[in-house]
């Protein structure tokens, strides 16, 4: 028979405890103790984690060991539901399922045994609460404490279609963050997190949550994540390199080029996809396509990406070898499809940013509801086990006579009219025109990278045809 529990009270001065019959008020039946003290007065009490009663001795579902009637499964002194329940909601959000889901497939094995009347659940309201409660426990051994040496960053927008008058507006944004070390090895998601937008601001608050400084950043040229990082890390000599993803700028081209009618097998395909390896290599590339002034498309798209692709490629020896942002692609669409059919019904941002780190978790393989469950037992068996906080996250009321809900995780009315007038600056501005190319016949001169051979040098330094 396993050692009684010890008398939670502080300062007790208990001389024994002994079994003192079932409390079935509240729920599932629980075993009792009553602790004596030396003066023979006694209490009762049940425990920080109690364990529930069992109709007879039985086997252990994990370790298949015989337990007796008062050791059965542990739940928390307040709640009604197992320790093991609660991980198994916590790992079924990971997954995609609902608030109400997870909630009903709690209730139903909550109901086997009970003496009273089964109960139902309409509303997911218990299983948020144990997301703010309890996901910080459960993630706490898996936290990043700092940027890592490769950062990839990406985002998605979740927006919404009003069926009345067709306007689409922007729920809210999930930034994403993959890290790899130096050598571009051991990757893996860092972060997500919710925001009402994805501009310049709220990436440099997103970058502002952890410290260091990576050696490479690696997007798309997408102009809130480029701002966001320069406001984070400055500009100029001294700034973190930002290296646009090789991946998305090759499929531009090979479309520019289609459009043109060069296909598969022509060789200035081959020289597109060796153009980003090198400063020598878009050198070729470009002068190649300056060279054929009928290629109207490529020369636009050339024209378009010269100057910033000739400082890309000069620098790219120096970085760390993760040009694209491919990895981090999978775990977003993961996102998505977890929050997209319902994510009308999210309005709370902390409680979002509770929801993204179980699916981190699970995109990191850790989302196991033994390891859960054992992370929640020790953090309510310990002495400084604060309040329960799932009251701290929920959305304010306006003051006053305002009683209007502020929903956090979607964009102010201020932040929507700056949007709306951006996008109609945006649309009104005039298209700028490409470069003319230069005429046929131009030598042009290429100063090679620092890696190139020299024999490469002077071939990118030819005369064109």
């Amino acid at each position: 028979m396993a050692a009684l529990p010890t008398c939670p009270r502080p300062g007790c001065t208990s001389e024994r405890v002994v079994l003192d019959g079932i409390q079935r008020k509240g729920g599932r039946p629980r075993q009792r103790f009553r602790c004596y003290r030396t003066d023979g007065s006694y209490h009762r009490f049940i425990g920080k984690l109690g364990r529930t009663r069992q109709e007879q001795s039985s086997l252990c579902v994990e370790c298949e060991n015989h337990i007796h009637a008062h050791e059965g499964p542990a739940a928390p002194g307040e709640f009604e539901y197992l320790v093991r329940e609660v991980a198994d909601a916590l790992v079924r959000l990971g997954q995609g399922s609902s608030y109400t889901e997870a909630a009903k497939r709690a209730r139903v094995l909550a109901n086997v045994g009970k003496d009273n009347l089964p109960r139902d659940v309409r509303t997911g309201q218990t299983v948020a609460e144990w997301v703010a409660d309890f996901v910080p426990v459960v993630a706490k051994r898996h936290a990043e404490t700092a940027w890592p040496e490769v950062l990839v960053l990406d985002s998605t927008e979740f927006m919404w279609t009003n069926p009345r008058t067709g306007d689409t507006t922007q729920l809210f944004a999930v930034m994403a963050a993959y890290g790899y070390d130096a050598n571009g090895q051991n990757g893996r998601l860092w972060k997500l997190w919710a925001s009402p937008t994805d501009d310049a601001r709220a990436w440099k608050a997103f970058l502002d949550l952890l410290p260091g400084k990576p050696l490479s950043v690696v997007c798309d040229r997408d102009f809130g994540i480029i701002g966001g990082v320069q406001a984070k890390w400055g500009k100029g000599k001294a700034a973190v390199p930002i290296h646009l993803c090789e991946y998305h700028l090759l499929n531009k081209g090979r479309a520019a080029l289609k459009k043109d009618g060069i296909r598969y097998g022509d060789p200035l395909n081959d020289l597109l996809h060796a153009s980003l390896h090198s400063h020598v290599d878009w050198c070729n590339f470009e002068y190649a396509v300056q060279a054929q002034p009928e290629l109207v498309n490529a020369n636009k798209w050339v024209a378009h990406w010269s100057k910033r692709m000739r400082a890309q490629t000069a620098r790219r020896a120096s970085l760390p070898p993760v040009y694209a942002n491919g990895a981090i692609e999978a775990h977003i669409g993961r996102v998505r499809q977890a929050l997209e059919r319902r994510a009308w019904t999210f309005r709370n941002r902390e409680r979002m940013n509770l929801l993204l780190e179980l699916i981190r978790l699970r995109s990191l393989r850790a989302d196991n509801a033994t390891t859960y469950a054992a992370d929640i037992r020790a953090y309510l068996l310990s002495p400084t086990r604060p309040r329960r906080r799932y009251r701290a996250v929920y959305d304010t009321w306006g003051t006053g006579t305002n009683q209007v809900r502020v929903y956090s995780l979607r964009p102010s009315a201020a932040q929507v009219a700056t949007r709306k007038a951006k996008n109609a600056a945006r649309k009104a501005s005039p298209p700028k025109l490409p470069q003319p190319a230069p005429p046929v016949g131009v030598t042009a001169t290429v100063v090679s990278a620092p890696t190139a051979g020299r024999s490469r040098a002077k071939a990118a330094a030819a005369p064109r045809p």
